[in-house]
């Protein structure tokens, strides 16, 4: 298949020689090509349009707000970079336009609708500078399944950025935020934590309050380094998260919480602490989940060091309280049914998820 004249334009559907082939070659022909020769194969015509369509792929998408002129857009697991530009006379060289002479707004209706996406994740970072009103054109009326925000370096300018971005695409499904850009607890509780969400990550957070949480699943990785001062969950807030769940005082829909940590902020004897007082059934070590929870953060094996069971007192509800450990890293669980979905993210997700536990182990 030749390559479009002009990135910019849109391209000749003549440069297709697989128009005069049968619809069952079409398809099976499309389907070998590249992220990048499917959009443009796809806005030749309404014809085309319909035949990547018909295909039904649906790669991860999403979208980096890294520009004033353009946004970065992730499919799949391709390394070639996209752009969508908001300014059409924009002659940017570090990516693959794909308006083909479409609106921003267009363009990217267009590229949802090939690939059945839905729900957006959208990627915060220290470069995050796309004005807010650009964001909201090109977004509006879009769900937003996942917002990621790490590395975060909270300069001034950012946190100012990175607040009014928040404004604007919350809630959303999912959010993972390392740091964060609130000069206070109180305030990031009022603009984030206010939201029901299905999955929340809390990257070292500087302080955090467990019954502020309305999250059905919770991870939460604490900074325990003592030029920090003090930690920011103690054995006695988890058991009190603990002790509100067995009277159904929290969170309704809560269904797990892991909590990690490297054991130098952490009481020696943490976990008779956080047991002592509640009536509990010890489980054996080996004991397994008849679903294993998978977390969005924290997949290494661990060490189990005790699994103690409780009960709801309003109906009987079971859960499961599991203190691990791996190298120098404590993990505290507590898990009400044992069905958490695997949290899907994209490959620049995890890149950013690994970096930061590397930072994480590389105290050590």
């Amino acid at each position: 298949m030749a390559e479009p004249a002009a990135r910019n334009e849109r391209p000749n559907p003549d440069d297709f020689w697989l128009m005069y082939l049968n619809n069952w070659r079409r398809r099976q022909n499309i389907s070998s090509w590249d992220i990048k020769k499917q959009i443009a194969f796809s806005h030749c015509s309404k014809e085309c349009f319909e035949l990547v369509k018909s295909l039904n792929q649906q790669p991860r998408i999403s979208i980096q707000l890294d520009g004033l002129e353009s946004v970065t857009v992730n499919i799949g697991c391709e390394t070639e970079r996209y752009i969508i530009k908001l300014v059409d006379e924009v002659n940017n060289n570090e990516g693959f336009p794909i308006n083909f002479g479409l609106s921003a707004r267009d363009a990217f209706i267009h590229l949802c609708e090939i690939y059945h996406h839905k729900e957006l994740t959208i990627h915060l970072n220290p470069e995050s500078k796309t004005l807010l009103e650009a964001t909201r054109n090109l977004f509006d009326g879009f769900p937003i399944n996942t917002i990621v925000y790490t590395d975060g370096s909270n300069r001034r300018d950012e946190e100012a950025y990175i607040k009014n971005a928040l404004e604007l695409l919350l809630p959303s499904k999912t959010l993972l935020i390392a740091g964060s850009p609130y000069d206070s607890y109180s305030e990031f509780r009022n603009k984030v934590l206010k939201f029901e969400y299905e999955t929340l990550t809390l990257q070292h957070p500087k302080q955090i309050n467990l019954l502020d949480l309305k999250s059905i699943h919770t991870e939460i990785s604490i900074d325990t380094s003592p030029l920090e001062g003090r930690v920011a969950l103690t054995t006695e807030h988890f058991q009190q998260f603990i002790r509100k769940w067995i009277k159904s005082e929290i969170y309704p829909k809560f269904k797990t919480i892991l909590i990690h940590s490297d054991a130098r902020g952490i009481e020696n004897n943490y976990q008779q602490n956080i047991l002592d007082g509640l009536l509990y059934q010890q489980l054996p070590n080996n004991w397994k989940y008849k679903n294993k929870p998978k977390f969005t953060l924290w997949r290494m094996p661990s060490y189990v060091n005790g699994v103690f069971e409780v009960q709801r007192e309003a109906d009987g509800q079971k859960a499961v309280i599991s203190f691990e450990s791996v190298g120098q890293a404590v993990l505290w669980k507590f898990c009400v049914d044992h069905t958490l979905p695997d949290v899907k993210l994209n490959s620049l997700s995890i890149q950013l998820i690994f970096r930061s536990i590397g930072q994480f182990f590389a105290k050590f």
